[in-house]
């Protein structure tokens, strides 16, 4: 092999480090680029890791969302609600089964069945009481007694938001009188909404709504009794619960105004169910203000023509004081108000009315109560209220020598154990001022009386 000389052999290892050389003067720009690729797969490990967490919470949020849908939370009802009524169009093979809920709600508003285009609700109340009364009376029950004021149980069907079928039925007593019993038609019939709640029509056997006392149901009083001057006009028969026609609604907007126009047979009874006694009719109007929950006024008017009655001032425990006999026309008036703000709330109502005599000249009944409220524990739910009444019932008629005023003044207190169960205690002391040949007295006489009552309501 011939040897290539030492010069030789320089220029060939120059010209191979000169063709390996521009390969080093890159490696900057590749460690740069490394070092991006590494930064974007940290990066891409990171957005893995969140959508895995995202994943999770999403996992978490439609299983509370199917609770929610499985409960139909009430604003969702009541959106449902106010949707205009759709009427059944699927066939009995359709294979979407209609959703129906069932369920109870406390507070007294009882148990319900809930479709698309139906509810049926059932509710109640049972009053058991006893009373406390003054021996001066030489009342049929002696000074004491208990007593079912009350056993009452309701149906409710609604059809396509616009039909309203409705029952009440009692198995308390058939009067007043305690010693009677009876299974009777409290309420029955039906309302309808003609333009929503602008014109609505009742048609049946319904409480009247002249006196905002009296349509209030019996499961809300804040007393045991109602107040004295419409008690006297219940023993007529007179007002209370009615067979009739009835228009009724409120003003659009606000729905603050409202009004009722109703045609009755008059000589109406709760636990009973008498036709008219004459050819006359019983005509009531009122209306209503209600500014929101915690303010309301109302003003009424009533109208009748009756066959022979007996018009009697009656006391809390309907024990009668004095009495004229009255027929004919019978025209009264009324205005209440409902005050509520935070632990305070007064209710108050009166009422006045002329009559007509079988003898010349006529006969008056004026009264009413005023009434505070406070709580001093909790509220209707669970708390303690206390209450002070005070109220009066005036006959303005020949009564001879008997008196013609009754004044009463109960303080109370409820008691609410649970939003369905209710104690109420009431002391209450009545002045007459003067003679009842009725009751025996020679001259004016204060009579107590004291009554508790336990309601339970479904």
């Amino acid at each position: 092999m011939k040897n290539f000389p030492v010069s030789t052999f320089g220029l060939v290892l120059l010209y191979c480090v000169c063709a390996i050389q521009p390969g080093y003067a890159q490696n900057p720009e590749r460690e740069k680029t490394s070092g991006d690729y590494a930064d974007i797969l940290k990066r891409q490990e990171e957005i893995e890791k969140e959508n895995r967490r995202l994943k999770e919470e999403l996992h978490v949020l439609n299983g509370r969302l199917e609770k929610l849908e499985s409960g139909k939370d009430r604003k969702e009802n009541e959106e449902k609600r106010s949707l205009p009524p759709r009427r059944p169009v699927r066939s009995e093979n359709s294979a979407q089964p209609e959703e129906t809920r069932v369920g109870f709600k406390p507070g007294g508003k009882g148990f319900f069945f809930q479709g698309r285009d139906y509810s049926l609700h059932f509710l109640g109340y049972v009053q058991g009481v006893g009373s406390l009364f003054d021996g001066s009376l030489h009342r049929a029950d002696g000074n004491g007694d208990f007593s079912v004021r009350r056993a009452r149980f309701d149906f409710i069907a609604k059809l396509y938001r616009d039909y309203t079928l409705f029952f009440e039925f009692d198995a308390g007593p058939g009067t007043v009188a305690s010693t009677d019993s009876d299974f009777a038609m409290v309420e029955g019939g039906m309302r309808i909404r003609i333009l929503d709640d602008s014109l609505q029509l009742a048609a049946g056997k319904f409480i009247t709504p002249f006196s905002s006392e009296n349509f209030r149901s019996s499961r809300g009083l804040n007393t045991i009794e109602r107040y004295m001057a419409l008690n006297t006009m219940f023993l007529l028969p007179a007002l209370d619960s009615q067979f009739g026609v009835m228009l009724f609604g409120k003003s659009e907007g606000d729905k603050r105004l409202g009004y009722y126009l109703g045609v009755f047979n008059g000589n109406g009874q709760a636990n009973a169910n008498p036709s008219d006694n004459n050819n006359k009719k019983e005509i009531q109007a009122k209306l209503l203000y209600q500014e929101n929950e915690n303010i309301e006024l109302t003003l009424g008017l009533d109208y009748s023509n009756e066959e022979s009655q007996v018009l009697s001032l009656v006391d809390l425990g309907f024990s009668r004081y004095v009495s004229v006999n009255i027929r004919g026309e019978r025209l009264g008036f009324t205005g209440s108000g409902f005050f509520k703000s935070g632990r305070w709330s007064l209710h108050a109502e009166g009422i006045g009315f002329r009559f007509d005599k079988p003898d010349p000249g006529t006969a008056g009944l004026y009264g009413g109560y005023v009434q505070p409220a406070y709580f001093l524990l909790g509220d209707g739910n669970r708390g303690l209220q206390f209450l002070l009444r005070g109220e009066v019932s005036y006959l303005d008629a020949d009564t001879g020598s008997n008196g013609d005023t009754l004044w009463a003044v109960t303080p109370g207190i409820n008691w609410f154990l649970n939003p369905n169960v209710r104690l109420q205690v009431n002391g209450t002391f009545h002045y007459f001022d003067g003679p009842s040949s009725l009751r025996g007295f020679d001259g004016s006489k204060w009579v107590p009386m004291m009554q508790a009552e336990l309601q339970f309501k479904y």
